[in-house]
């Protein structure tokens, strides 16, 4: 993990923040390795501006329905698609980590060609299933 992701990348961290929190939102992003973001809730406004910053997909860690006012994953499938980024749907509810979401996400890390940026409520389970992804059998 870069000890600090803005001096890794000064140009790309800045480009992503300003435009996360242009509107009005505040998800915390974490640069986890030089593929890898995690952050909290995305909303399909966040989108146009990761592509433009290099990322080719996003990996949605948070079930459906899981609080008030959150996107339903097929909206940002939606809009992701729409500007040519792959969404990946690998929800962890309750604390629980499920291994074949491990070994997706493995997939996912080999196979994609730009940045991933996964998220949930806080960052926390895609932080949490990406180490696990690390270790899971391909």
């Amino acid at each position: 993990m870069a000890a600090n992701p803005s001096q890794a990348q000064p140009g790309l961290l800045g480009r992503i923040v300003a435009a996360l929190f242009r509107k009005g939102s505040s998800p915390s992003m974490r640069q986890i390795d030089s593929n890898y973001f995690v952050a909290g809730q995305i909303s399909t406004d966040h989108l146009a501006p990761l592509k433009e910053a290099g990322f080719s997909a996003v990996c949605c860690m948070r079930p459906d329905g899981e609080g008030f006012g959150q996107p339903a994953f097929s909206e940002i499938e939606a809009a992701a698609k729409a500007l040519g980024m792959n969404a990946y749907y690998l929800p962890v509810a309750g604390g629980s980590m499920p291994m074949q979401h491990a070994s997706k996400l493995k997939a996912v890390l080999r196979e994609e060609k730009g940045k991933i940026l996964g998220y949930c409520a806080s960052g926390g389970r895609s932080t949490m299933l990406y180490q696990l992804a690390r270790q899971a059998a391909a």
